[in-house]
């Protein structure tokens, strides 16, 4: 089954962000001498002047074992970390293993062939937050049970739209949406999916997919045993009692995962989608996960660059989730990956280069083009480790690294930009080999990753 997401425009907001960097209890600090002091240049009207989330680059403010029990993650400081999204195209998993940290939704055959090929990479076993997703063997096979069926075994499980006949289902998936505020339906899911998971495969985590804060799908109620109807959402998009119940979910789930004999970590698809990121209900979901994945990253699901503030406000989401010693998992999408081109490659390495920490790995693919090992060249580019955070010089948002420099121009117009202002005296080639003039022009929306000769 694919990772389905919401398309709504995530509302990043920075009120978030410093609630989530102020409670994190890291101070800031400056890795390396040679970073280039910023020069102050006019900034278009709008973008923000600053990043109002000091970052600790120290690896003793990072927990890459957040639970006690757990699998560690990859410290990705340096050059550039990949995940796998789904391995259901994927022939030779041993072969593969080593250029991927984390596999979201890795089959359980192929388990043990990762194991061997990397004996630290993190699996991931997949499940829908409300979704029956077969029993834990034939998760693949898309074996549906229907409406017949659970009125028969389970009728008080079943979420109804308004209507209080159609179910509520979700992107034209005809797996049957749960009640997931119903403690049984949680036991159950625990029982079905988490401890097999656990106990028999040794996952390390919980790929949960489409934790979505909106009442995206209309979902209204459900009956009780005694067939009675119980009116639990309003149906609107944005509904207080269903963003409750997400949190409520993730709570529950989220602790009995760390309980285990075999700790699991939670790492969740998430989106707000309508709902303020700086809301309560947002944080506090926040809180309750171990990891983010993110379908829209900087391509916004393959519709276009994130410019402008939108951009801004994305680094700083990612950067926020690593200071709570959160992985952010990214995924870029383009509409047809066999017409990416260099420069929408660049967009992405750079973007995610700028937000980088200690916890940040990247995937690109076509849209919803998930299961094999889509690896390119570029990913394996020796750019280092940063000397700081990203600042604004030029116009544009440049970030420094031991072995070449990252600039962004996520504003609407080209701008001219010139390095020997950032590192005089030294030469460069692109993420494609290519040598690049001291002075150059990005055009709108665009970014480069320039590799010291």
């Amino acid at each position: 089954m694919l990772v389905h997401r919401s398309k709504k425009q995530l509302s990043f907001l920075l009120a978030l962000l410093l609630v989530l960097i102020l409670g994190s209890g890291c101070a800031s600090d400056t890795v390396g001498s040679n970073v280039a002091t910023p020069t102050a240049r006019a900034i278009a009207q709008g973008t923000p002047l600053t990043i109002p989330v000091p970052v600790c680059h120290l690896s003793s403010c990072t927990n890459l074992t957040p639970v006690h029990g757990a699998r560690a993650f990859t410290d990705t400081w340096e050059n550039i970390h990949l995940f796998e999204t789904f391995d259901f195209k994927v022939s030779y998993p041993r072969a593969i293993a080593k250029y991927y940290d984390f596999i979201w939704g890795a089959s359980a055959a192929n388990a043990y062939a990762y194991r061997l090929g990397n004996p630290n990479v993190m699996l991931s076993y997949y499940m829908t937050m409300n979704r029956y997703d077969g029993t834990f063997t034939d998760t693949e096979l898309g074996k549906q049970r229907g409406l017949s069926y659970w009125k028969a075994v389970h009728p008080d499980w079943i979420l109804y739209k308004c209507d209080r006949t159609t179910p509520a289902y979700e992107y034209q998936d005809p797996n049957m949406p749960f009640d997931f505020s119903n403690p049984a339906v949680i036991n159950w899911q625990l029982q079905t999916y988490v401890q097999p998971a656990s106990a028999i495969y040794g996952y390390d985590a919980l790929a949960v997919d489409n934790v979505n804060m909106e009442n995206m799908f209309a979902a209204c109620g459900h009956y009780d045993a005694n067939g009675q109807w119980v009116q639990q959402y309003s149906g609107q998009n944005v509904d207080p009692q269903w963003q409750q119940d997400v949190v409520n979910w993730l709570t529950k789930m989220q602790n009995a995962l760390h309980a285990l004999a075999h700790p699991m970590l939670l790492i969740a698809n998430f989106s707000s989608g309508a709902v303020p990121l700086n809301s309560s209900t947002a944080q506090q979901a926040l809180v309750h996960v171990d990891g983010v994945l993110d379908e829209s990253s900087f391509t916004h699901y393959g519709e276009y660059h994130l410019p402008d503030d939108q951009w801004v406000q994305m680094v700083q989401y990612v950067q926020a989730m690593q200071q709570q010693n959160k992985p952010f998992f990214m995924i870029n999408e383009f509409k047809n990956a066999n017409n990416v081109s260099h420069d929408d490659i660049e967009w992405v390495l750079a973007s995610y280069l700028m937000c980088k920490q200690r916890l940040a790995f990247l995937y690109i693919s076509q849209i919803q083009g998930y299961g094999s090992d889509s690896r390119i060249s570029q990913y394996s580019l020796q750019i280092g480790s940063p000397l700081g955070d990203m600042y604004q010089a030029q116009n544009v948002y440049w970030r420094d690294y031991t072995n070449g420099e990252v600039v962004v121009n996520p504003g609407s117009n080209p701008l001219t930009v010139d390095t020997t202002s950032i590192k005089p005296s030294t030469s460069f080639v692109d993420a494609y080999g290519q040598k690049m003039s001291q002075s150059f022009t990005l055009s709108a929306h665009s970014a480069k990753v320039l590799i010291k000769q």
